[in-house]
């Protein structure tokens, strides 16, 4: 990894004073996203271990162009095993292919089909406009009515917010969104703009236009609360409207996830299940109440395969 260097800090100087005078893009202060390479150039010295963390995330290869492809930015997809389209149609990529990846065309539209990875095969998929259906979360600093943005992926400013104003003022804790001290159900909502299914307020998008990380997203986004059963991105509806208690008990995204990866368990999680499950803080430490297990049950059956089948978020209770 580069060193910052002071090139680098005064790019920073000389883009907080274009930003300085540019319209707001989502900040409720009137902060600018900044895209991160800026946000790097300071916090890979001050927190080097969740910039390493972030750009092997998934979340830092949500979106890229097919040409720029290297060893973090792979196309897994088999396109000689009965693709639907061919690989020349592919003008961008969606997804970092650890578990699905979908392809756009020249004019951001979603070809007809997504590869599935744990099947090693192609799945249909609707052939949308990536402009209203994709983009908003798997860029960064989106403008809908542009179809433009500033950075490809969900890089720092999709949960800390904006960050010109940040980057420019002496109070750096002030002016950035800082997700592990908003509230739970606010925190839950950083997530959940993207984790979620619905419609945008306007009924454009099918993503929460307009929100920034700490606002209320039920002014941004109308959800789809009766979501099929092994629906994609649909993690958010199912803890909120499946009847979970986790969300109720403060218990949210951020308390299993680590978004920067830093952990280096499977699916960004802070600890593998069912460490994670049974840890101190939660149903280890009866923070939760849950019916008494065996403790050959424990080390025999992970909680997820009873509590979480085909991923769902709403945490099953299967005895009741």
């Amino acid at each position: 990894m580069k060193k910052v260097t002071t090139g680098a800090i005064a790019m920073v100087g000389v883009a907080l004073a274009l930003f300085a005078g540019a319209p707001a893009r989502g900040g409720a202060s009137g902060a600018a996203y900044l895209g991160p390479k800026m946000c790097m150039a300071c916090h890979r010295a001050s927190n080097a271990a969740a910039v390493e963390g972030w750009q092997a995330s998934a979340h830092a290869r949500a979106f890229w162009k097919i040409d720029e492809a290297d060893d973090t930015h792979k196309v897994v997809a088999d396109f000689a095993k009965s693709a639907p389209f061919s690989k020349d149609q592919v003008a961008w990529v969606v997804g970092a292919g650890n578990r699905r990846q979908a392809f756009l065309d020249k004019d951001f539209k979603l070809l007809p089909g997504e590869w599935v990875v744990k099947s090693s095969s192609w799945q249909p998929r609707d052939a949308v406009d990536a402009k209203k259906d994709c983009l908003g979360c798997h860029t960064s600093g989106y403008d809908p009515a542009k179809g433009a943005w500033v950075a490809e992926g969900v890089t720092c400013e999709m949960c800390h917010g904006p960050g010109s104003t940040h980057a420019g003022s002496s109070d750096k804790l002030g002016t950035i969104v800082r997700v592990q001290q908003l509230a739970p159900d606010r925190r839950a909502m950083v997530c959940g703009r993207c984790h979620s299914q619905g419609k945008s307020k306007d009924g454009q998008c099918t993503f929460a236009a307009g929100f920034t990380p700490g606002d209320d997203l039920d002014q941004s986004l109308d959800f789809t609360k009766d979501v099929p059963k092994g629906a994609m991105n649909a993690q958010y509806n199912e803890m909120r409207f499946g009847g979970g208690k986790h969300l109720a008990a403060g218990t949210v995204c951020t308390t299993c996830h680590d978004p920067h990866g830093t952990g280096g368990a499977a699916m960004a999680l802070r600890q593998p299940a069912p460490q994670l499950c049974l840890s101190d803080q939660c149903h280890g430490g009866g923070k939760l109440k849950v019916p008494p297990h065996s403790e050959a049950t424990i080390k025999a059956v992970s909680c997820v395969m009873c509590h979480m089948p085909n991923d769902s978020h709403a945490f099953l209770t299967p005895h009741t």
